[in-house]
């Protein structure tokens, strides 16, 4: 196998890596074009860290570091990290959420030798083999990799996702380097945008601080896509914005490498295996924090969820709303030709998100021209909010 701190390496090195590695890995599902996708569980602990990696193709830095942690996390003391194996955490990792992009990333750097380029971009990869990015469609998961990964979700509910990714500094790199033009070279975010519970806010911040002094090369830290408002409004489709609402914290973690091929590979690949594993050190040493933290989302998901009685679902579309609201982990009972979701629900914000086109939150979305993303958008249904 070509060492993956060093070179690009395509889909099958991924899945040999994967199902010879000794840890317990399941396939949850199958890509557009037929490729597994694979969930990797290493350890048992009381909380759990779920990792996803490649959701777009064109980056793949944090497949190439994933690949890595199957060993790495068999060390007794990894990298030199103050964790003796795993204890207190059971880690959830998502390979590669995009093999067929990925696939063809690899396929077209080859052609060009690898040769590191700023047009080496290629949109065509960055999608799914149905030309959808993934990282769009966490409220409607129309696609099949959406799909299985959001199953991942429901069944570890973790309390700290890593959600792994490349951007592409503009400018002419190489022969530029990011510095010269956006100033940094990875970048890290938390949750700061409105109506997430305080307590996940806090941990993800924690975490993401935590991460950017154990980084290499400083970090700038951002706000995930809420630009300059004072009042940032995320759009909750996106993976890192979708999952405070279901109750995990999160950290957005991003290298430079879009286009880059094989250049400066081990610094990127180092970038996410230092993320990572500043992760898991940080939940070793305090486990209660983030039992606590899911403890009191669920306390005021029960409390937002009682603004509402239910919800009446109704229309031609009915089979499709129910595999969203089922893939969502929302409950739902069916009355002839409609579906009624009681509130409150053990996910009431991203019910209400689903559900309520008119909630405050929906209508800042559609100011801003960022949505909603609502079931009666996706189908032909029609939703009444019952207070």
């Amino acid at each position: 196998m070509v060492n993956p701190l060093f070179r690009l390496i395509p889909y099958e090195e991924v899945s040999r890596a994967v199902e010879t590695s000794g840890w317990e890995y399941e396939v949850v599902g199958k890509s557009a074009s037929g490729r597994n996708l694979y969930h990797v569980k290493m350890g048992k602990g009381k909380v759990r860290l779920l990792i996803v990696a490649g959701i777009h193709g064109t980056e793949p830095a944090p497949v190439n570091a994933s690949v890595v942690l199957l060993n790495l996390l068999k060390e007794r003391y990894p990298l030199g990290y103050n964790f003796e194996r795993l204890k207190n955490v059971e880690v959830h990792l998502i390979p590669l959420a995009n093999p067929d992009g990925f696939q063809l990333n690899y396929e077209l750097f080859k052609k060009k030798d690898f040769e590191p380029h700023w047009s080496h971009v290629w949109e065509e990869a960055r999608r799914n083999a149905n030309g959808v990015d993934l990282n769009r469609d966490w409220m409607r998961l129309s696609q099949p990799e959406t799909r299985a990964i959001h199953r991942v979700i429901n069944e570890v509910d973790p309390h700290l996702v890593l959600d792994l990714h490349e951007f592409y500094a503009r400018g002419g790199c190489p022969p530029k380097w990011a510095d010269e033009t956006e100033g940094f070279l990875s970048t890290l975010t938390d949750t700061p945008y409105n109506w997430v519970n305080e307590a996940i806010r806090l941990v993800s911040e924690k975490v993401a601080k935590e991460i950017a002094r154990s980084l290499p090369w400083k970090p700038k830290m951002r706000h995930f896509m809420a630009e300059a408002h004072e009042f940032p409004i995320v759009p909750n489709n996106v993976l890192g914005s979708h999952v405070p609402f279901e109750g995990s914290a999160k950290v957005l973690v991003e290298s430079w490498g879009t286009g880059l091929g094989n250049y400066l590979l081990p610094d990127r690949v180092g970038i996410h295996l230092n993320a990572i594993l500043t992760a898991i050190e940080f939940m070793e040493e305090n486990p209660e924090r983030f039992i606590e933290m899911k403890k009191e989302w669920r306390r005021e998901e029960t409390k937002v969820g009682r603004e509402y009685r239910e919800f009446r679902v109704s229309g031609r579309e009915l089979e499709r709303a129910k595999e969203v609201l089922s893939l969502h982990g929302i409950e739902f009972e069916e009355r002839e030709d409609e579906l009624i979701v009681k509130m409150p629900q053990g996910r009431s914000r991203i019910a209400i998100l689903l559900l309520d086109r008119e909630h405050w939150y929906n209508q800042e979305l559609r100011k801003r021209w960022k949505g909603p993303h609502t079931l009666d958008k996706f189908f032909d249904v029609n939703v009444e909010a019952v207070r």
